[in-house]
């Protein structure tokens, strides 16, 4: 495979992920502690809860507000667009590579471990490595 049928491959994947970027399905889960301490000066900051026979200690149940979640999930999301703009960032350099025939096994090895360090899938991974060995031959 020559340097422009693979960086034809790989901008044909970047512009399916740009085009449709819902292809990649995330659930994000907000994991929330059962009981949260906010004392002050001189008070305690949570009460236990007994479990079991013996004598009834005071509780009270906390629980994450509305606020809370919709940070941790804005969070999230922050997350992933900014790996989705890594990611094309990276894939664009591979293709600038093989268009400028600069790309060498030493360039590709570092492209494909930081695409390593992405949420893209391993499938994609692969598939983006096994075009690049074609390249090297």
């Amino acid at each position: 495979m020559n340097n422009n049928e693979a960086a034809f491959l790989i901008q044909t994947m970047l512009k399916s992920m740009r085009e449709n970027p819902a292809q990649f399905n995330f659930t994000v889960n907000v994991t929330t502690v059962g009981a949260m301490g906010i004392g002050g000066p001189g008070g305690a900051g949570i009460v236990g809860i007994a479990n079991g026979s013996g004598v009834g200690v005071y509780a009270s149940a906390s629980a994450p507000s509305q606020m809370q979640i919709q940070i941790s999930e804005q969070r999230a999301n922050q997350e992933l667009n900014a790996q989705f703009t890594k990611i094309q960032s990276i894939l664009e350099s591979i293709i600038t590579e093989l268009e400028n025939t600069t790309i060498s096994r030493e360039k590709s090895e570092t492209f494909i471990g930081k695409l390593k360090s992405t949420w893209l899938p391993n499938v994609v991974i692969a598939t983006i490595a096994a075009i690049l060995e074609q390249v090297f031959g």
